[in-house]
């Protein structure tokens, strides 16, 4: 459950950094319940009465252990939690951070050896795999862009098409007046099997299928349509015209 006191919440995120604990802090939620919690859920009136009680020689309600605690004092003091966190915490946070935005297809090696280089400690995998899931960072099939498009030239060409008017960009240029076209290839590279049976002292022998040269391009269009025109009208938005053609 997540936690529900607010000096709950400022000791994890303490800890999440790698900072110290804080001690003798004092609760900023009324405690539970004693039946639940024990004598951490007396009120103040409770203790102090059962304290006059004890100096007295009066029948007490608790243990002397409580009372001879709560004469040094009387304010709860939330619990201190676990350990604070020792490792990727700072520096070494932050480098694992713009690693994976630099390179996102890094291996967890490659990361421990950039933490290594960059004068963090020698961790291990498991240590860098439970930081990233707590950092919600998880691992997934990439899409991979075209090298061109990282370039300065290129990102600029983008900008300019977005923000400027014609003839550089298309500010201002009617919405039913834009044809999105895009492309793909499909090759044969190889149609090849990984397994095969034989005799446990032989291999498995068979003829490869490869392709060189052969490439199908496959061009695709499409427009908005047309809201003047009517819904049964080739080019309307109810109908828009789509262009296909193969290379």
């Amino acid at each position: 459950m997540p936690p529900t006191d607010p000096a709950d919440l400022i000791a994890q995120a303490r800890r999440e950094m790698g900072l110290s604990r804080q001690l003798e802090q004092p609760r900023l939620r009324l405690p539970p319940d004693p039946s639940r919690a024990g004598s951490t859920g007396y009120e103040e009136w409770f203790r102090e009465r059962q304290i006059e009680k004890w100096e007295n020689d009066e029948p007490i309600d608790v243990s002397e252990s409580s009372l001879k605690r709560w004469r040094k004092r009387l304010v709860c003091y939330r619990p201190t939690g676990n350990r604070p966190r020792t490792q990727i915490i700072g520096h070494d946070m932050i480098n694992l951070v713009t690693f994976l935005v630099g390179y996102p297809d890094a291996t967890a090696d490659e990361i421990i050896i950039f933490l290594y280089n960059q004068g963090g400690a020698l961790y291990s995998r498991q240590v860098v795999y439970e930081r990233l899931k707590e950092l919600n960072i998880t691992r997934k099939r990439a899409s991979t862009e075209a090298y061109q498009a990282s370039r300065p030239d290129v990102l600029h060409r983008k900008w300019t098409f977005w923000n400027c008017p014609p003839p550089l960009g298309v500010v201002g240029v009617p919405r039913r007046k834009f044809i999105d076209v895009d492309e793909f290839g499909i090759a044969l590279e190889k149609c090849n099997r990984s397994y095969g049976w034989a005799p446990k002292i032989f291999r498995v022998r068979k003829e490869g299928h490869y392709t060189r040269g052969l490439k199908l391009t496959v061009l695709i269009a499409i427009e908005p349509g047309d809201p003047a025109l009517h819904p049964d009208n080739p080019g309307s938005i109810q109908r828009p015209r789509r262009w296909v053609r193969a290379l």
